[in-house]
């Protein structure tokens, strides 16, 4: 079996596959977003793909949900189970220089809950993965983002701070692509 899904390997849809993979045999075939994923769709007839259901696209209005219409005669559904993401914690960088917060789609409600309690407007951005609106909160020196505990405990800066700590459940969904 082999599964495609959003990588790199510290994304929670990598660990997701590998609770996966039963023999030596089986694969993760990782991309950089799931919108490459979906643009590859028609070359992985007879594979597999795996969703979390809260999949959204950073560049269109596109998730989930309408992948499983979308694709509703291209795809089979094999698999649906429910898996705790890793551990995410919002991150505040006490010396920020641009006042702006870099997250995952699927992030967002945890953002925006967490800078209406403590009144703040700092602007919003999206990118493919928690692990890039990471890099990208850490090149840029912006002021907010939300990363996978695990990754955060090894490449933090003694300027980051975490306000905050999430570990919902997740629905996953994985797809034989038909033939």
């Amino acid at each position: 079996m082999i599964i495609h899904t959003l990588g790199p390997s510290s994304t929670d849809s990598y660990a997701a596959a590998e609770s996966l993979l039963k023999s030596e045999e089986d694969d993760i075939v990782e991309y950089p977003s799931f919108d490459s994923l979906l643009h590859n769709l028609d070359q992985l007839k007879g594979q597999q793909v795996l969703f979390p259901v809260a999949f959204k696209s950073a560049r269109k209005e596109y998730g989930w949900k309408e992948f499983n219409y979308d694709y509703w005669d291209k795809v089979e559904l094999v698999k649906v189970f429910k898996k705790n993401t890793k551990p995410m914690v919002l991150v505040k960088n006490t010396k920020y220089v641009e006042n702006t917060a870099m997250i995952h789609p699927a992030t967002t409600i945890f953002m925006k809950k967490y800078l209406e309690k403590i009144a703040d407007r700092t602007l919003i951005h999206f990118t493919d993965s928690k692990y890039k609106a990471w890099t990208a909160f850490r090149k840029k020196k912006m002021k907010y983002t939300i990363i996978s505990e695990d990754v955060y405990e090894k490449e933090k800066y003694p300027e980051h701070r975490v306000e905050e700590r999430y570990e919902p459940v997740m629905v996953w969904c994985l797809y034989k692509i038909n033939e």
